[in-house]
């Protein structure tokens, strides 16, 4: 027996030789080994020496049973965890057997040589291999010297590293916390959110660029900012959209409600207090503010037609009794309320009176009262946040309400969508805030989950506290100024999947017992393992970063942001984890055990919660054997779900680009409204707070509308549309009239109102005029018209008392004819005017008018539409032309523009001049232009106006001049860019134009007006060559179009990482095709579920988040496949033989197994470096006296100790011995408790759990060569199982958490992180071990490696 434990000790390290042998010399010194609870629930033990359960060795010879392949105890018996009572242990002699009982083909070794050897060897080269000698060109002694003893610190620095950090784990930790605690708080900013909403619907391209540097470039119009310059002024603005339920936004219920609604947020206290301080010359923005109800509910100051024949209003908002509102929009559409038009508050496609409409803007706006807006701002911001926002979304959230049978309130009949400045940065803090807060939840989940897997609260903690200060970290190193909410998403994505490496990490250090057995030893087997294991880890996390190629910016900073946070957790692992790991190993937990009561321990050490991952793994395997079943359903499962997701796909409109909020949401709901309408521009002069209603033939006064009540009410209907046939025109005379025939000339003027006089000819028109003056002037010498133009007034309201309906009509002025009298009158000339009424209804006669007889009879017309109708009701979107400034490319993260004047331009040449105005005159078909606002054409009618030329001539001072023209059309300067000296710098010229009905449309428009400036600057003079144009409907249109190309750019680089990843961990290509597969699986049923189930958008978005998950879902994989190309040596080589079998038996009065230390065959002596001992003879007991264990149990070296004197507690069967191994006294078990007696009423002190439950070993689960496919697949999910499976329940956990985000990607990610786990854990431990035995793969070298070696030995002929 003694030269059995001799050859133990040989196999292990030379370290340890000598404790084994002063153990087997020392009889009294030898005591029983501390059993370890293993990680597959088996017990081992460990003895004073350091030796554990494997006695330092790797490779065992077959037949002899390790605690690998340990049986567990079965039903009814003891725990494991129990300390063991063997009596007695007899060690006998089996002879070899001939043949062994068939087994299944064993898969073929691996020709590599294990882990341990592998180490060794490494470590043994470096130490042994000579240092290379210093440079010749070093010749100092001292410097070669100091060469040498650098290169020998070089490569002795591994293992130093692991030394120090084994001796002195608390010193590193302390360094590592130093360095953070500087670090952070040296590089840390204060956070700053970007509530830029819009950069997640904006893509990179030449179209945003040149918007952004155009909108940054707006911010710097003045170098010298002009106190009384409201344009230099700030301005919060506040936009509200209004969308009726049902019908009409003009009916009564919506227009009260708009009304009502509006009077509330005036009547706010710090409303009042802000439009009290704000500008008192634009005082009228805030209050009442540009809205249609100014116009709708106007103020009557004349309670009755005065004598004059006009009643005025006051347009405040404030009446109980509207304007009708064909009355409103006619009087906005012809002008009288400038600067307010119909546009400012209607839709694009609104096209007049006659049409209806189901959307309404109104706008509010604040304006600081100085350029100090310091205070202003901090009392908006204020009003924003305790009153304004709350109020807003108040009024959301009830519009959006059913109406309920069992209230009295009725529903609104309007839906509210407001957006504005600082109410947007507000409402978009406020949901970052709130979904940050969201985060906590996963926080302690994660750290709930971390004290499971870990069984330690300590390591918890640590663990969940690096994982935040990964987060701090990634934010110190992102290189932005304000941080996208997409970086918050990532938050979420940390700590769901960022405990990966710390969970790797401890499984590693627990496996290292295996493997060594000083700390500084398991620490270099740990670093060498975790470079393998690790590998995968770090490749997916460095996947991120490939979001840097997206054209989407929140993306790219989303990318660096995980990526840095993932990849800072890998190095927070090593460089302070691990030291946390030996300290908590070394020192916290016996501390724990020792001094704290039973019940504390079982919560902060929770060594007992453990799943029985054996159980699991078996009942995986069970599916593994069914490849028909596992096979066949996937295959029909995939094909489905892509066929219907591409089916899907191909029918749903692509939007491109996805939504930020909820589709409900106000933000995203109004976001396809307020495009609709015209950009609102601030109006710096009040529109008309009053006006007149005047009668037809009234005194002379400017009216805004001209009003008559219908003549014969009885028999008019307003609702039926006009006679498209011939009208009949009846005319009114005044009752002076009949005078005008004693004068010598009389000029008649003729006022004709009907819905067609409008479209009729001029030249009918006067024909009929002169017609009917001949009817009155029989006897006139001559008539004959003035020769003038036709003259349009404003338009004619005409009601209904009885009904109160009314209808506009157009009403025009003919320039007039002259009517000369054959003789001499007494009145040289006279004048007067005739009303003509050519429409169904008739005015009534006003007083002082007399009906003529005479009709006028007007042609048929087929136009019935007005000229202020063709001019509303053309949607258009915005060009903007600019000279003068330089767009520059954009940084990767850069959200504001980049610009710069340009030197070259010189707007005082003339050919400058001349070039800016070809701009605008010259303008292609193609380019659809409908409007156009040019100042150099009015700059050009202003100076042939005054005399001068066009462009300014050389001798005169332009800019002088162009400071003249600011002051007659003070409204340009807003369209000009000026340096200190007040003189022009830049420009732009704005041209409205018909919209492209698509993305690709409007990306032509593009190319066509690019091309047309291209044109423009090669043929103007380097003055003013370098012109260029921008939209903001190009950048939407660029952004949908480039942002989904990006993302598939993105998946496939995604793809072909992982891929190569694969490659390079497993040098197989076989299992990277069957990663392949396993990935496009997963990606089918991502989709099926994205886009048929959940009915999400196709858009870059989703995309990115497969590609995320993707690269997550597989990594896993890679574990598998690795450990079955690469599995881990048989614990003998074939060279070796053994001399025979041996076997143990244990009497035990437990169930606890015991192992039997390895032996060394005679011929590994030599790879050990130590003389070969014979192989022990050992003389075999009688079998029918000795009772054998099965093959598989175990045995701790423990128990085979130095044999004592005969007597009592001998463990030991002497060879040759007849001694009875049931008559061995039994061992004593040990002591619990101390023997102090517990004094009566006391509560007895709980025992401190035993020294043997202080550290928690782990079984080695590494597939062998003695393992079939099936086994060696087993295992390797066994190994995989666990943390996959923690992962996933810990992911699907926050998901549900994530759910209540308000931000839409937030909560899609969360249903995300629900599915994903439901799909990826069945493919990786199902379906994949399931391929790999399908495929029939036997072979355990790597394929690479057997076509790289057919490769060397084809072209060998080379060097041979």
């Amino acid at each position: 027996l003694v030269s059995v434990q001799s050859h133990c000790c040989l196999a292990v390290s030379p370290a340890c030789v000598d404790s084994c042998k002063r153990m087997i010399g020392g009889a009294g010194e030898a005591s029983a080994g501390e059993p370890e609870v293993m990680e597959d629930g088996a017990s081992s033990s460990k003895d004073p020496a350091g030796l554990d359960g494997k006695s330092g060795v790797e490779q065992v010879p077959p037949g002899v049973i390790t605690g690998d392949d340990a049986a567990s105890p079965k039903a009814g018996e003891h725990s494991a965890l129990a300390p063991p009572t063997t009596t007695e242990v007899a060690v006998i002699e089996e002879q070899p057997v001939d043949e062994d009982p068939p087994v299944p083909p064993p898969l073929q070794p691996p020709p590599t040589a294990s882990k341990l050897q592998r180490l060794g060897a490494t470590l043994k080269r470096l130490n042994e291999a000579e240092l290379p000698e210093a440079p010749w060109w070093i010749t100092c002694d001292c410097l070669r010297s100091r060469y040498s003893k650098l290169l020998t610190t070089v490569r002795d620095s591994p293992r130093l590293y692991c030394e120090t950090l084994a001796s002195r784990p608390w010193a590193y930790v302390l360094f590592w916390g130093i360095v953070l605690l500087i670090v952070i708080p040296v590089a840390w900013r204060p956070v700053e959110i970007d509530p830029d909403i819009d950069a997640f619907r904006r893509a990179d391209g030449p179209a945003a660029a040149n918007q952004s540097a155009f909108l940054e470039s707006l911010g710097s119009m003045r170098a010298v900012r002009n106190e009384s310059a409201l344009i230099d002024r700030t301005v919060f603005k506040i936009e509200i959209l209004y969308e009726s339920k049902e019908g009409s936004v003009f009916s009564e219920g919506a227009l009260r409600d708009i009304r009502s609604f509006e009077q509330d947020l005036r009547n706010l206290p710090g409303w009042s207090t802000l439009c009290n301080k704000s500008e008192p010359k634009v005082r009228f923005r805030c209050n009442p503010g540009e809205s249609l109800g100014n116009y709708v509910w106007p103020r009557r100051l004349d309670l009755f037609l005065n004598a004059d024949g006009y009643f005025g209003l006051a347009f405040d908002g404030s009446a109980r009794e509207r304007l009708p509102v064909d009355a409103v929009v006619t009087y906005l559409g012809e002008g009288s309320a400038a600067p307010h038009d119909l546009r400012k508050f209607l839709p694009m496609n609104f096209t007049g009176p006659s049409s209806d409409s189901n959307l309404l803007r109104s706008v509010f706006s604040f304006t600081s009262p100085s350029l100090d807006d310091s205070a202003f701002k901090r009392d908006f911001d204020e009003f924003v946040e305790k009153e304004l926002y709350d109020n807003l979304l108040q009024a959301v959230q009830n519009t959006r309400k059913s109406a309920d049978p069992n209230s009295w309130d009725k529903p609104w009949d309007v839906r509210i969508y407001f957006r504005g400045s600082r109410v947007d940065e507000y409402e978009v803090l406020s949901t970052v805030s709130h979904d940050a807060k969201l985060a906590i939840g996963p926080l302690l989940l994660c750290l709930v989950v971390a004290w499971a897997k870990m069984r330690s609260a300590f390591l918890a903690f640590a663990a969940t506290s690096l994982l935040c200060i990964t987060v701090l970290m990634a934010y110190v190193i992102l290189p932005v100024d304000k941080v996208s909410p997409a970086s918050f998403l990532g938050i979420f994505l940390v700590f769901g999947l960022g405990f990966t490496s710390m969970f790797r990490v401890q499984e590693l250090w627990r496996r290292s017992r295996l493997e060594a057995d000083s700390d500084s030893d398991r620490l270099m087997v740990m670093h060498v393992d975790c470079v393998r294991e690790m590998f995968p880890v770090v490749c997916t996390s460095a996947c991120y970063f490939l979001l840097l190629t997206s054209k989407l910016k929140p993306l790219r900073e989303f990318g660096i942001f995980i990526g840095t946070s993932m990849l800072s957790a890998c190095v927070f692992a090593l460089l302070i984890m691990v030291p946390m790991l030996v300290i908590h190993e070394r020192w916290l937990r016996p501390l724990i055990r020792e001094k704290l009561p039973g019940k504390l321990v079982r919560v902060l050490e929770p060594a007992g919660l453990k799943p029985n991952w054996s159980l699991m793994t078996d009942r995986l395997s069970r599916f593994h054997k069914h490849y028909k079943q596992v096979l066949g359903g996937t295959a029909f499962a995939v094909f489905v779900c892509f066929v219907t997701a591409v089916a899907v796909i191909a029918t749903r409109e692509v939007s491109g680009l996805s939504d930020v909020f909820p589709p409900d949401h106000h933000k995203d709901a109004g976001r396809p409204l307020a495009a609709g309408f015209a950009p609102s521009h601030l109006a710096e002069l009040a529109a008309p707070a009053k006006t007149d209603m005047c009668e037809p033939g009234s005194a002379a006064r400017l009216c805004g509308l001209h009003w008559c009540d219908i003549k014969d009410a009885s028999s008019s209907n307003l609702s039926s549309l006009p006679d498209s046939g011939e009208s009949s025109c009846t005319c009114n005379l005044v009752n002076s009239f009949k005078r005008t025939h004693s004068c010598t000339t009389t000029n008649v003027s003729f006022v004709f109102a009907g819905d067609t006089v409008a479209s009729t000819e001029k030249s009918v028109l006067t024909e009929k005029a002169k017609s009917f003056a001949q009817n009155h002037w029989p006897d006139a010498a001559s008539i004959t018209d003035t020769g003038g133009s036709i003259r349009r007034l404003r338009s004619l309201v005409v009601e209904d008392w009885v009904s109160g309906s009314t209808h506009v009509q157009s009403m025009i002025t003919l320039p007039g004819v002259n009517v000369f009298n054959s003789s001499t009158r007494s009145v040289a000339g006279c004048s007067e005017t005739v009303y003509c009424y050519c429409n169904q209804q008739k005015c009534k006669t006003p007083s002082g008018f007399s009906e003529a007889s005479t009709k006028v009879i007007l042609p048929a017309s087929q136009q019935t539409s007005t000229p202020t109708d063709q001019l509303q009701g053309q949607r258009s979107t915005e060009v903007v032309v600019i000279f003068g400034i330089v767009a520059k490319a954009q940084g990767q993260l850069e959200v504001q523009g980049k610009w710069e004047f340009d030197t070259d331009f010189d707007p005082s040449s003339p050919w400058s001049q001349r070039a800016m105005l070809r701009v605008c005159t010259d303008l292609p078909s193609d380019l659809s232009v409908l409007s156009s606002s040019c100042w150099i054409q009015d700059f050009r009618t202003w100076l042939l106006d005054k005399g001068q030329k066009f462009p300014v001539e050389r001798f005169y001072d332009f800019q002088q001049t162009l400071k003249d023209f600011l002051v007659a059309k003070p409204s340009v300067a807003a369209s000009i860019w000026m340096n200190e000296g007040e003189n022009m710098t830049a420009t732009m010229f704005k041209f409205q134009v018909k919209p492209g009905s698509g993305t690709t449309e409007t990306l032509d428009a593009r190319k066509r007006w690019v091309e047309y400036i291209d044109k423009l600057n090669n043929e103007a003079t380097s003055t003013a060559s370098g012109a260029w144009v921008t939209s903001q409907a190009w950048v939407d249109a660029e952004a949908a179009d480039a942002a989904l190309g990006s993302a598939w750019q993105v998946l496939f680089s995604v793809l072909g990482v992982v891929l190569g990843v694969g490659l390079i961990y497993t040098l197989d290509l076989k299992m990277v095709g069957l990663m392949s597969l396993l990935g496009f699986c997963i990606c089918t049923w991502i989709m099926f579920i994205f886009f048929c189930i959940f009915g999400w958008a196709f858009g870059p978005w989703e995309l990115t988040i497969i590609a995320v998950f993707l690269s997550y879902a597989v990594e896993p994989a890679f574990h598998i496949c690795n450990d079955f190309i690469h599995p881990g040596l048989p614990d003998v080589p074939e060279s070796w033989k053994p001399v025979s079998k041996v076997r143990v038996l244990a009497l035990t009065d437990g169930p606890a197994a015991v192992q039997a230390p390895a032996i060394m065959a005679p011929d590994a002596a030599a790879d050990a470096e130590v003389p070969a001992l014979p192989a022990p003879e050992v003389p075999a007991l009688p079998a029918p006296e000795v009772q054998a264990l099965e093959d598989g149990a175990s045995m701790t070296p423990g128990a085979l100790e130095t044999p004592r004197a005969a007597g009592a507690g001998s463990l030991v069967v002497q060879p040759g011995s007849d001694a009875d191994p049931g008559s061995l006294p039994a061992l004593p078990a040990p002591e619990e408790g101390g023997n102090d007696e517990v004094p009566p009423g006391t509560e007895a002190p709980e025992a401190s759990p035993p020294l043997w439950e202080t550290k928690s070993n782990p079984s080695n689960m590494q597939p062998n060569k003695e393992d079939t496919a099936e086994d060696a697949l087993k295992r390797s999910v066994h190994v995989v199982c666990k943390n996959v499976l923690w992962n996933s329940a810990k992911l699907i956990l926050c998901g549900f958490m994530l759910l209540p985000a308000q931000f839409r990607i937030f909560s899609r990610l969360g249903g995300i992180a629900i599915v994903l786990p439901l799909l990826f854990v069945p493919t990786v431990l199902i379906l994949l071990p399931t391929l790999i035995l399908f495929c029939g793969r036997t072979a355990r070298e790597p394929d690479l490696l057997q076509l790289g070696k057919f490769i060397i030995a084809k072209i060998s002929w080379m060097w041979q």
